[in-house]
């Protein structure tokens, strides 16, 4: 039996039509790359990130240039990155018009190479990230400066924003001038953090990229003919009939060119859309990642490649640990302080609970950390810290001497600084798969609420990793949890009972709250302060104080029976309202950064002073008289 010639070319260019169509739709899978974004990638080695479609001159550039370089000249280092569309930020374009989230976003990917501040300029405001430091002061800041349309509109916010953090930190900065500099990119080049473009404006690997897709197709297409040419007089011989009722319903029902080219046109189309617009933003749960996403107290992570780096150090019992005994389990390692009451505690609470949410499955976990304090690696340092968190025997908390700690900070790019006597370190947590590879690197924020949540991410990560990856038995969502407000009146579950209103009252007046966390006891004498606030309480009606509530934060308590037996070893009952916060969320509202903390709220609910006490220390009863005394003043 012998086939019609004109049906075979017709079938062959079917066949090479439908591969291609298959190329495309394979095209639109998402890209298995990085997360593309370019200003990650230009941040790393200069201080500006800007491209053409921000209209910003090159005249204007080396301006900004100018400016960043003498900020980092008088000891104010800052990278820019100047957002002008959604295309600026390649495929996370899902961080459109979040300047906060992408500065978030942009400060983990570059943690590894730059651990300053970070200023994101996008039409709808500023981001600001700074790993380590709290931003709301500078979210104060450049809630007043307006950014305008156009290259001297952004020209202009960035270098108004940058002379007011600097301002704001003790820099005086001269207005810039682009005089006496280089050009940063010639005339028609492309502008910094811009891909090469081929005519027309498609960028050069834009178009590569369309060119390998085609190409593969017709390699594809080739090979199958060659085997049909090779196999097919064997078919033709044991299915002739059946093709032979093929070719006719080909020749007078289908017109096979047409369907060729409507197929080799779709195809074209959707590989030059995909190549051109890029996958898809986020990892596929879509709703999730993008609550991830605007979420500032929640790092969404940064994926990592390679092995960890090797290191041998002893733990809480003196006894000797090394990376590469874990393998096979998946690793999760923290960098912890062991005399850290800011953010730490948020770290290891995380991690417990992530172990948890894995149920049986968290016995293939192993839990590290490593101390990142220089002036508290001492095998106690260590053992205190895990027990009174309640991580004595639920991970290996690894010290060891200088030397040897400050070689790992190295391999793990761990800053580590002291400044006025306080320790300050990246707060990294790396997961490490159990082939030895690093897998992803999160970034603690300070948010009491996010707790949980990032434990949730953190055991999400560990059951990609292990075999079977099993189910994890949390759900919560990574929408942001807003704090309380201090405006806002609401209940907390009392210590011994019943429940203590916070906020507001009637008849208004001021309060005073203390927040502190039972593991305070590591660093000072937590219960004879509190015992001494008895006093303050005694007398505060008379003297015209507000009265004194205490509150726990329960959201990073050991367990739920921790204050319990910590308020059975004091000596004499607190003559004041002890709450217990629970999700953390007033803690986050109060704007609370650590334990111990003193906040004074007015009797509208603004905060109008604050002090953390693992830093400046216990007041006594005249200072903390004294400072409540003259907030309230000047509160009038």
């Amino acid at each position: 039996m012998r086939l019609d010639r004109g049906v075979v070319m017709r079938g062959r260019a079917l066949l090479a039509a439908v591969l291609l169509a298959c190329c495309a739709l394979a095209a639109f899978a998402p890209a298995a790359r990085a997360d593309g974004d370019p200003g990650s990638d230009v941040l790393v080695y200069q201080n500006l990130f800007v491209t053409s479609l921000s209209g910003v001159s090159v005249s204007q550039q080396v301006e900004l240039a100018n400016l960043l370089g003498s900020a980092a000249r008088d000891g104010f280092p800052v990278r820019v990155a100047i957002i002008a569309s959604p295309d600026d930020l390649g495929a996370i374009t899902a961080l459109w018009d979040k300047p906060a989230a992408y500065a978030s976003f942009l400060g983990i990917e570059l943690s590894l190479a730059y651990k300053q501040r970070l200023l994101v300029v996008m039409p709808d405001g500023f981001g600001f990230n700074w790993p380590g430091h709290p931003a709301a002061g500078a979210y104060k800041l450049l809630a007043k400066v307006p950014v305008g349309t156009g290259g001297n509109g952004f020209t202009t916010a960035t270098v108004t924003a940058v002379r007011a953090l600097a301002a704001a930190s003790g820099v005086r900065l001269a207005m810039p001038s682009a005089a006496g500099a280089a050009p940063s990119a010639a005339a028609g080049a492309a502008p910094a953090g811009r891909p090469a473009a081929a005519p027309g404006g498609v960028p050069v690997r834009t178009v590569a990229r369309i060119a390998l897709i085609v190409i593969a197709a017709l390699a594809a297409a080739d090979v199958l003919f060659r085997l049909a040419r090779r196999f097919g007089p064997r078919l033709v011989r044991r299915w002739g009939s059946r093709l032979a009722a093929l070719a006719g319903w080909l020749r007078h029902s289908v017109p096979a060119t047409w369907v060729a080219v409507s197929l080799v046109l779709a195809g074209t189309t959707g590989i030059v859309i995909h190549a051109v617009a890029g996958a898809p933003p986020g990892d596929g749960s879509s709703a999730q990642s993008e609550l991830l996403a605007d979420n500032p107290g929640l790092d969404p992570g940064a994926s990592l490649s390679g092995p960890a780096p090797g290191f041998t150090l002893t733990d809480q019992f003196g006894q000797p640990v090394s990376l590469q005994s874990y393998r096979g389990k998946v690793v999760i390692l923290a960098f912890n302080d062991s005399e850290c009451t800011t953010i730490c505690p948020l770290t290891t609470a995380a991690l417990l609970d992530a172990k948890a949410m894995l149920g049986a499955s968290g016995s293939q976990v192993q839990l590290l950390g490593i101390d990142a304090n220089p002036k508290a690696t001492a095998i106690e340092d260590v053992l205190s810290y895990s027990q009174l968190h309640g991580m004595a025997y639920q991970w290996r908390f690894l010290t060891g001497s200088l030397p040897e700690l400050k070689s790992v900070w190295k391999a793990y790019s761990i800053g580590v600084t002291i400044s006025q006597n306080q320790i300050d370190h990246t707060p990294a947590i790396f997961v490490i798969a159990p082939d030895g590879n690093l897998a992803k690197l999160y970034l603690t924020q300070q948010s009491y609420s996010a707790v949980g949540q990032l434990g949730q991410l953190l055991a999400s990560e560990a059951a990609r990793l292990l075999p079977g990856h099993p189910v994890v038995r949390s759900q919560l969502s990574y929408a942001q949890i807003a704090g309380t407000s201090p405006a806002a009146t609401v209940t907390l579950p009392r210590a011994e009972g019943g429940t203590v209103p916070i906020g507001p009252r009637v008849p208004r007046q001021a309060r005073l709250y203390l927040f502190f966390a039972t593991w305070d006891q590591e660093i000072t004498s937590l219960a004879g302060q509190l015992d001494a606030l008895n006093g303050y309480q005694l007398a505060a009606g008379a003297a015209g104080l507000p009265s004194l509530t205490a509150v726990d934060e329960g959201s990073v308590e050991p367990s739920p029976t921790a204050l319990t037996r910590f308020l059975a070893s004091l000596k004499s009952p607190l003559w004041y309202e002890l709450a217990v916060d629970r999700s953390g969320q007033v803690a986050d509202g109060y704007q609370v950064q650590g334990a111990p903390w003193f906040v004074l709220v007015s009797p509208a609910g603004k905060i109008l002073w604050s002090w953390e006490v693992s830093t400046s220390g216990w007041l006594t009863r005249a200072a903390l008289d004294q400072h409540v005394r003259a907030a309230l003043a000047h509160a009038q």
